[in-house]
């Protein structure tokens, strides 16, 4: 499929120059290509020179070349055509051509977008679809800005898409498809009191595929509309071969935003409250939530040009009380008095395993650390086969990046997170009581919480080299706290070319 989206991005750009009538420039070119290496003082990066980079940094990566190449053509004022793509060693971490018509959109292939959350490369947390996994091979339509409802006179706006992602074969559920839509409303008083208040519903839904077994799951059209509403297929052969919640693995967040202008100052503030299944959609939860602020200052700052704050927690998950009735448990009375209907755990699934990633990294939230990121720092524990091992935290960042001169630039980011671990590794499995329920003295080895700090300091030197089109960054990361404490550096060249 990769090389399906290259072919047709390649002949997408021979037939856009083809139609070309005459000199007026309608184009541009955009190409980058980078050399360098990445040392650290532990037998593994640290977090940021590996997380919320789109997935593009191997294992054990010490020497890199990386390249970026973007191509845009103007047929006139309302149609626009874009195709590119970019690597880093052996990892095309994105590849796509698309097509734009006003305000609306057609692509088709692996494209680096954002799906809900602010719009920053200083923001760590999201809970749609963030930077941290490679991008997904997809096909998407959708709207690249908001559109005024008729006869609200700009009052009342919307923007929506829906999109088809194929997820790779190396998962539990291999080649399982990803469905993807949103809706947002915007309320804009821009003109009188400088105010855009937003709200709206993003959700991914995983499924069909092949289990292990070979057992194939529902994907067929019918299934499709199941999977966009939400219903469910009752099993009454048991196994695997559906589920009687919802069809396939599904998960999203609610989303509310504010936008105010002071001045030339712009301040937004972002509230997303995750689900993980129709129980748990509340639209404000104090219990489950990511609240950002951040802070655009005017073009002419320079020493600081934005600052985000983010404060996240998902350590409730509807409560440690069981999913749902089990042979042992079969009342409430058994379930420690709790409902049922608790331990969501975000971004993991039963069935489908691999859970809310792509090539092993999350695809949202970047804090939520895998069972095999783990193993560079602890002891092998019991995953009870989830991907995730780490998604009940509480967490507070912060990001904020300028100008030190002319030519330098830098990008600050930071994290202190508390890790509580999942439900499952708690209670000695998602659908049991043992564990810290039965044994105050047993050992989870994120017990308690433990504490833990990310940081990165990245910094720009644009043109060291009296005016060449070539760039020297260097990042350094520094992690420490109760789960481990490493040390690294990334250095790198790049070489730029831009036609307009």
């Amino acid at each position: 499929m990769k090389k399906l989206f290259l072919a047709l991005s390649f002949l997408l750009t021979i037939v856009i120059q083809s139609i070309a009538q005459d000199n007026i420039n309608r184009d541009s070119l955009s190409f980058s290509a980078t050399l360098g290496a990445m040392a650290y003082s532990d037998e593994f990066a640290p977090f940021f020179l590996v997380h919320n980079r789109w997935g593009e940094i191997g294992d054990e990566q010490t020497v890199f070349s990386a390249g970026e190449l973007a191509y845009s053509y103007s047929l006139n004022d309302n149609w626009n055509f874009e195709s590119g793509f970019s690597f880093r060693n052996e990892i095309f971490s994105s590849y796509y051509a698309a097509a734009n018509y006003d305000i609306l959109y057609l692509r088709l292939g692996a494209y680096k977008e954002q799906l809900g959350g602010l719009a920053s490369d200083i923001g760590v947390v999201s809970y749609g679809l963030g930077r941290n996994a490679r991008p997904v091979p997809m096909i998407e339509l959708g709207m690249n800005n908001y559109f005024d409802v008729p006869f609200t006179y700009g009052y009342v706006q919307f923007k929506a898409h829906i999109g088809q992602r194929w997820l790779e074969t190396d998962r539990y559920i291999s080649r399982a498809r990803m469905h993807s839509k949103d809706v947002f409303v915007r309320i804009n008083l821009e003109r009188e009191i400088g105010l855009k208040v937003s709200s709206g519903l993003i959700h991914f839904a995983q499924y069909g595929g092949t289990d292990p077994m070979g057992n194939q799951q529902p994907s067929g059209f019918d299934d499709f509309m199941k999977v966009f509403f939400g219903q469910g297929i009752p099993n009454e052969l048991g196994g695997t071969a559906g589920e009687s919640n919802a069809v396939g693995n599904h998960l999203g967040m609610i989303e509310i935003g504010f936008e105010k202008n002071l001045g030339d100052h712009r301040l937004n503030l972002d509230y997303q409250s995750p689900f993980e299944d129709q129980g748990s959609m509340q639209m404000i939860s104090l219990k489950n939530y990511l609240l950002a602020f951040q802070w655009l200052l005017p073009n002419e700052s320079k020493l600081i040009k934005e600052v985000m704050v983010e404060f996240t927690k998902s350590k409730r998950q509807s409560g440690p009380g069981l999913p749902d009735p089990a042979p042992h448990f079969p009342d409430e009375a058994s379930n420690f008095g709790r409902e049922f209907g608790g331990r969501d755990d975000y971004h993991n699934n039963y069935l489908y395993r691999s859970g809310y990633s792509y090539h092993g990294m999350s695809m949202g939230n970047a804090l939520f650390l895998t069972y095999d990121w783990t193993q560079n720092f602890l002891e092998p524990y019991p995953s009870y086969n989830a991907l995730f091992s780490n998604n009940r935290i509480v967490a507070l960042t912060l990001g904020v990046k300028g100008e030190l001169s002319g030519v330098l630039e830098y990008r600050l980011q930071l994290v202190s997170s508390k890790n509580f671990g999942t439900y499952a590794g708690l209670y000695q499995g998602r659908f049991n009581w043992g564990g810290v329920a039965l044994d105050p003295n047993y050992d989870y080895v994120f017990r308690n919480g433990k504490r833990q700090y990310y940081s990165l300091l990245d910094i720009k030197f644009n043109k060291p080299f009296r005016n060449q089109p070539i760039d020297l960054n260097i990042m350094l990361a520094f992690d420490s706290g109760e789960l481990y404490t490493n040390t690294g550096a990334e250095i790198s060249f790049s070489y730029s070319f831009v036609k307009n």
